[in-house]
């Protein structure tokens, strides 16, 4: 196969590259993958948290101050899908659950976290699938459904990873968190 001065990434020159020489560094290259050190499972070491939250843009500043402000700027994974938390526990997302449970173990084996951050947020429309819109109209309501939610996360976090703390929260539009217990 010839390549010509238009084709060849060096351009001033024509290009000869045959299948021999192709094969050739082909095999080179798996050898030097072969002779390599392997990498190790664990690629980075003692982050602080993974953040669970929602996909809403309107938190998405927000969310990243709350985590920058704890002072964990690079210091912590982020996983988020519709409604967050709420997604990994509702039965109405049951065909996301265990996408998140196997995002938290692998998080857990490669960034040693020692703590989950489960954020919902208010005015979540994922929140109004999963619980119908008066989560949308009706403030206590809202954060009673959002807070059992977070709870009933918290509860399978640790089953599935005890070691890991778990901090709970919903956050406001002016980017307050509410700690939830």
């Amino acid at each position: 196969m010839t390549l010509t001065k238009g084709h060849c990434p060096m351009t001033q020159f024509n290009c000869q590259i045959t299948r021999r020489a192709m094969l050739g560094g082909l095999g080179v290259g798996v050898a030097a993958m072969a002779t390599a050190p392997q990498a190790s499972a664990v690629l980075d070491k003692d982050f602080e948290a993974m953040l669970m939250k929602c996909i809403d843009p309107r938190f998405t500043t927000n969310s990243w101050n709350y985590m920058t402000n704890r002072g964990w700027q690079n210091q912590y994974s982020e996983f988020a899908f519709a409604g967050g938390p709420i997604g990994a526990v509702a039965p109405v997302f049951a065909g996301w659950h265990e996408t998140f449970w196997d995002n938290l173990a692998i998080t857990v084996q490669l960034h040693w976290v020692e703590r989950v951050i489960g954020m919902a947020h208010r005015d979540c429309g994922a929140a109004a699938v999963a619980y119908g819109d008066r989560v949308l109209t009706d403030r206590a309501y809202e954060t009673e459904m959002l807070s059992s939610a977070l709870r009933d996360f918290r509860t399978q976090v640790q089953q599935r990873q005890p070691m890991l703390a778990v901090e709970l929260g919903i956050m406001d539009f002016d980017g307050n968190m509410e700690l939830v217990v």
